[in-house]
């Protein structure tokens, strides 16, 4: 093709005919033109079907990942509210002066108090969509701005997950031990996530009873007490995600839908 130009273009400066040469250079010129602008038009519409591509794949994986929580939060909220429904059962003993009354019941909420969750996110594909760059692939806004501040909602609700763990294990426990045979709620524990039912419990209650004085009901209250609240606190979170992940959810499922109709 390129030659065939050249024949042309010599052509007409050999029968001297300027003016026909200049038209037709700038007519060459203006075909290379629309030649590059049609080629850089075919890239970026290659360029745009590949970002769209990646654009549902990752909406693909932010929805399977983001179901996957909300079945997770939704089983940890049900433990945790669990703790807390324990717990004011517990205070009503307290306060009743009931504690001796139903000793089972006693063994069995001492150890209810203690099954709390801890709701452990899948942030893979969120992460690797942030730390990559490929964020600027979603469209939405919106979404990308969700998708930010589940991150970090995530690194705010550690703090009170740790709490409360800490709380019971550095102040409750030891109060507990020192006052009760918690071996005996192992006769009824039953663990939430042993969903298989590895778990092998012990088979006879515990010879020593337990001992706590007129003076010592007050504390116990303030501790259990103590320990509701860090988990209301846990369990207001997980509510708050929970509220969060079907907003996020929803955008989501909308953005998949608006991409397969212009697909």
């Amino acid at each position: 093709m390129i030659s065939i130009f050249r024949k042309i273009r010599q052509k007409l400066l050999s029968q001297n005919r300027v003016t026909q040469y200049l038209v037709y250079a700038l007519g060459e010129i203006l075909l290379v033109t629309i030649g590059i602008l049609i080629a850089l038009q075919i890239n970026s519409w290659n360029q745009q079907r590949i970002e769209s591509n990646e654009e549902l794949e990752i909406l693909e994986g932010l929805k399977n990942e983001f179901e996957n929580n909300l079945e997770e939060l939704n089983f940890s909220i049900t433990i945790n509210q669990k703790v807390t429904e324990a717990s004011v059962q517990l205070t009503h003993l307290i306060r009743s002066n009931a504690l001796e009354n139903d000793p089972e019941l006693l063994d069995d909420l001492l150890v209810r108090i203690g099954t709390f969750n801890s709701f452990d996110a899948q942030t893979g594909v969120s992460s690797e969509i942030v730390n990559s760059g490929k964020l600027t692939l979603l469209k939405n806004d919106a979404l990308r701005t969700q998708i930010v501040n589940w991150l970090t909602l995530l690194v705010d609700q550690e703090e009170d997950i740790l709490f409360r763990s800490d709380n019971y294990t550095m102040n409750l426990m030891p109060f507990l031990m020192k006052r009760f045979p918690l071996a005996n709620g192992d006769l009824t524990k039953k663990l939430p996530f042993d969903r298989k039912n590895y778990l092998k419990n012990y088979q006879e209650k515990s010879p020593f009873k337990f001992k706590l004085s007129e003076q010592e009901y007050l504390e116990f209250e303030n501790q259990i007490w103590h320990h509701k609240h860090n988990n209301d606190y846990v369990s207001i979170n997980e509510l708050n995600l929970k509220d969060f992940l079907n907003t996020t959810l929803k955008m989501i499922k909308e953005e998949l839908i608006k991409k397969k109709e212009t697909r």
